[in-house]
């Protein structure tokens, strides 16, 4: 079976709506798992991501079979998610730490969608209709839940979901049908904040301590095809996230970006390397305002990087 693509939602404010239900929005790699022959678990990049969640597996096994579903994989830290940790699981590769940290940082799988369902799509019923599916065909455990959905008052909601840590709700029409790929209107994220996925396309060297990696970190959006400068960050980085990064870089000797910030010693980098911050707000002339690193998303796409996205 071909992997599928996961359906995108677009970004939205707080509401409330007949016909809508809400579910919270969980910091954590989007994974659609396939039960059908086998078992894959890939992430939004269609990466095959299974054997970096053991646990997940053990618990997916011989549940819901000829199935596919869709959710998020989050690691939670006192009851909240927490992507500090979700990250120490998304960078192994070697098997004797995966196992490791699948005890000593167990992940959970939260599943909000099916697509298959005993070997057939299910994807262009109803929303309302595959989540009873979803709730007759799969059998919850630790590791592996049901996310939670709320009809109607998203305002509610969404502030109740702040309050327990979670980064906000999403949105989803009840009538909506799954659209593989697709960046739909019936699905709405909203978010706490402004917390943007953003590509690297250059660096300032570092001084003092921070030379053996960078000063900061050269960032865009794509528009129109084109990679646009909008801004720098320089910190909440800890002294592994930089190591990891300086490994990633790839130095080119031209700038990525259209419109390339006039910065004195800046260094080009291939634009391969999506980092995710958080910051106050982007000002009228497309900056950002105190951006602040937050973490390396390994699995998005610099193209899907726009500031919808």
């Amino acid at each position: 079976m071909n992997p599928i693509k996961p359906m995108l939602a677009v970004s939205g404010q707080p509401f409330n709506s007949e016909g809508w239900i809400f579910e919270p929005k969980i910091d954590g790699t989007r994974c659609i798992a396939s039960l059908m022959s086998g078992m894959v678990l890939q992430n939004r990049r269609l990466a095959n991501i299974t054997y970096r969640y053991p646990e997940v597996v053990k618990a997916l096994a011989g549940n819901a079979p000829l199935c596919v579903l869709d959710g998020e994989i989050a690691v939670f830290l006192n009851d909240r998610p927490d992507f500090a940790a979700l990250a120490e699981r998304d960078h192994q590769s070697e098997r004797m730490r995966i196992e490791y940290l699948s005890q000593a940082l167990p992940a959970s799988y939260m599943v909000f969608d099916i697509l298959y369902a005993e070997g057939e799509s299910v994807m262009d019923r109803p929303l309302g209709e595959r989540k009873m599916i979803l709730q007759e065909v799969l059998q919850e455990s630790e590791a592996v839940t049901i996310a939670d959905s709320f009809p109607e008052k998203g305002e509610d909601y969404f502030q109740a979901a702040l309050k327990m840590g979670i980064e906000g709700v999403v949105a989803k029409r009840l009538e909506s049908i799954y659209q593989p790929g697709v960046r739909s209107q019936d699905w709405i994220k909203i978010k706490k904040g402004l917390k943007l996925d953003l590509v690297v396309g250059g660096y300032i060297p570092g001084k003092g301590n921070r030379e053996p990696y960078f000063g900061g970190l050269l960032m865009g959006a794509y528009s129109s095809g084109q990679l646009v400068y909008v801004g720098r960050v320089g910190s909440g980085f800890s002294e592994k996230e930089m190591q990891q990064i300086v490994r990633d870089l790839q130095p080119i000797s031209e700038s990525p970006f259209s419109n390339p910030p006039p910065t004195a010693g800046a260094k080009w980098l291939k634009p391969n390397l999506v980092v995710q911050v958080a910051a106050m707000e982007v000002t009228e002339d497309g900056r950002l305002r105190a951006p602040v690193f937050l973490r390396m998303r390994n699995d998005k796409d610099p193209l899907e990087c726009t500031f919808d996205a």
